[in-house]
């Protein structure tokens, strides 16, 4: 067995039974490329690789801790369409580009959840499905809705359905972690961004969450809000993504 290392937040998930929900979660099918991050052992790569054998699907399996790259490519060498990329995550996604649809899967390390989040949402083409095994404080977060939304949520779900699929007992992983994990299901919306108007449209958000207890009139001109129907005395946990949007095209001049 392979000693975890921890600035990595190694934490392998070895329950089938989550496992399988995870998999099952990506509504697999014949021709789907699958772009898992951070296989390690190879748990998941080995039920999502028996699902789409000899369909014409293609599976990008990204791992960062290269003791793993050898492992993983002994365990598929006999799988043509699965490929093991020794990289990182956040450096990888973004400069591949993905000529058809794809799914994401993964279970992440706590610690670049937010980055991962940010950057699943800021590729020029999104994914069908991305499924995650996150913290569960963060996982809950994610999907939670008006009137206890928060900027990840509200920011999240602009572009992605969400949904929370239910906890993961933390020993249910090895080594075990200090916290539970939860698993979110992300699926793509038609939406319209480019990705300098996603970066202007996070700023926009971290602005209006940036004091979520205060008045979203200590941020935001009385008369701005009312023409968009949003109560300027509403908190910004408050107010439905609709309403942020048509904010936020009045804020930008963007037409979205």
């Amino acid at each position: 067995m392979y000693e975890p290392v921890k600035n990595l937040g190694q934490n392998f998930l070895t329950d089938y039974t989550f496992v399988n929900k995870m998999v099952e979660a990506l509504d697999l099918k014949g021709g789907d490329a699958v772009v898992e991050i951070g296989p390690g052992l190879g748990v998941l790569t080995e039920r999502i690789s028996r699902k789409l054998i000899g369909s014409g699907s293609v599976i990008y399996a990204i791992e960062l801790d290269e003791r793993f790259v050898s492992k993983l490519e002994s365990m598929f060498i006999h799988d043509l369409d699965l490929h093991v990329v020794h990289a990182d995550i956040l450096k990888w996604l973004p400069d591949f580009e993905f000529n058809n649809n794809y799914k994401i899967i993964g279970s992440l390390p706590y610690y670049i959840t937010s980055p991962i989040l940010h950057a699943t949402i800021k590729l020029t083409k999104r994914p069908d499905i991305a499924v995650y095994l996150i913290q569960k404080e963060v996982a809950q977060k994610v999907c939670s809705h008006v009137p206890d939304a928060c900027y990840l949520s509200t920011f999240v779900q602009t572009f992605f359905d969400v949904e929370y699929l239910g906890m993961v007992p933390r020993l249910k992983f090895t080594p075990e972690p200090k916290v539970d994990g939860g698993i979110i299901k992300l699926v793509k919306k038609d939406v319209e961004f480019s990705l300098s108007q996603i970066e202007k449209y996070e700023g926009f958000l971290h602005k209006a969450f940036k004091n979520p207890r205060k008045m979203l009139n200590k941020a935001f001109d009385k008369n701005v809000l009312t023409s968009v129907e949003i109560n300027p005395s509403a908190r910004p946990q408050e107010v439905s993504i609709s309403k942020w949007l048509n904010l936020f095209r009045v804020e930008t001049g963007y037409e979205i």
